[in-house]
């Protein structure tokens, strides 16, 4: 009977385990959630760094194609990554109305951002003319349609579901410059 005891308790403890293997908080998700959402957030906002350095640094570079190509790959795969990040938080968590419009209105201006950029990959004389159009779609009104805005909404909206807080993204500095200066 000793040995029943022994067996069942054990066994009892890791059924219990495996059938919640992370605990729930009040929030309704786990900590590896959470997880999940902070580290999804973190790439996304790397991402935006990343496009924000290439529109703010690459027209430096505008006579030389290499350079301007090679930045533009980099911006690429970044911009890539912000559509992605987009879709997999919207499926990662319930985000508020507010956020699911976000990220609904931010899918457009993905369409636009990639092409733009890619373009410039390929055609680096283009870079002035993509690098505006990509800064038409990021920059806040009324400059542009405030993509980056958008993003951060979404953002907020997945770390406020699962009960976290996060930075807003940044702006690009190109969106702040007088338009004399090439913008």
């Amino acid at each position: 009977m000793q040995y029943l005891k022994t067996l069942i308790i054990p066994l009892g403890l890791a059924a219990s385990t495996l059938a919640k293997p992370f605990p729930i908080s009040s929030d309704g998700y786990s900590a590896s959630v959470k997880k999940n959402v902070t580290e999804q957030i973190a790439i996304w906002q790397s991402a935006i760094d990343t496009v924000n350095n290439f529109v703010d640094t690459v027209l430096i570079f505008a006579n030389d194609s290499t350079e301007v190509s090679k930045m533009a790959v980099v911006a690429f795969a970044a911009a890539q990554e912000e559509s992605s990040s987009n879709t997999i938080l919207s499926d990662e968590v319930q985000i508020d109305a507010s956020g699911e419009a976000a990220s609904k209105a931010l899918v457009p201006g993905f369409n636009i951002i990639g092409p733009a950029i890619n373009d410039t990959i390929y055609q680096p004389q283009n870079v002035k003319k993509n690098v505006d159009t990509v800064n038409e779609e990021r920059c806040a009104p009324p400059r542009g349609k405030g993509a980056i805005s958008l993003e951060g909404d979404v953002q907020q909206a997945a770390a406020s579901a699962v009960g976290i807080i996060v930075p807003p993204p940044q702006t690009p500095v190109a969106c702040y410059l007088p338009a004399a200066t090439g913008w």
